[in-house]
């Protein structure tokens, strides 16, 4: 499978060969789902955690007579309606947590990567670098290919004029290969990614 390799002034330069087996598979959006809860799951922080009655420290002894004391009657100073007493209906800190092997994970992405270059959403770029840190110059390059979200996409050498200008943009995300993640792929409609981060994919999921 053939994609046009560009420069970031948006000529082409040459075509390159993508790994069919990482670009060119059949989506199947259970698999990329299954993904999507995952890492929705376990993104979200640990919940509150509250002790009831039967939980905090205390007397259960009674507080005074059943009745003639002119009050309300009472079992224990460990409910709810007294200082430090027990939470009613209290948090219970369950956190939904969510297991997915390794290797249907990889493989969601690949599905993921491969609805990309089906739907010509996958663009390919030589060196992902700007020669200043202004949002102007990657604005005037987005305009020009009438790119609304993009995710961009770099290997290990990261171009710190560009992860700069990317930061002031609505929809525009800039990224290391190390960092990619599904939601990240799915929420941003163009993909981006330099020939370091091609060869880095190809790489890691080969």
């Amino acid at each position: 499978m053939q994609v046009e390799l560009n420069k970031m002034n948006g000529k082409s330069t040459e075509s390159m060969e993508l790994n069919e087996t990482i670009f060119n598979l059949k989506p199947d959006f259970s698999v990329i789902s299954s993904l999507v809860r995952w890492n929705e799951s376990n993104k979200k922080p640990l919940r509150a955690r509250t002790k009831n009655r039967s939980e905090v420290a205390g007397t259960t002894q009674k507080l005074g007579r059943q009745k003639g004391g002119g009050g309300a009657r009472h079992g224990s100073k460990k409910a709810n309606i007294f200082r430090s007493g027990g939470m009613a209906h209290n948090l219970r800190g369950v956190r939904s947590l969510k297991k997915l092997p390794k290797r249907l994970r990889n493989l969601a992405v690949k599905h993921i990567l491969s609805e990309k270059v089906k739907c010509n959403d996958l663009i390919l770029i030589d060196e992902l670098k700007i020669t200043e840190p202004k949002t102007k110059i990657l604005k005037r390059y987005l305009d020009k290919q009438k790119i609304n979200s993009a995710l961009f996409l770099e290997g290990d050498t990261p171009n710190q004029n560009l992860s700069l200008a990317a930061r002031n943009l609505k929809d525009i995300k800039y990224l290391s290969v190390k960092s990619m993640n599904a939601l990240d792929l799915l929420r941003h409609q163009k993909l981006i990614i330099s020939k370091d981060a091609l060869a880095q994919i190809e790489k890691n999921y080969i």
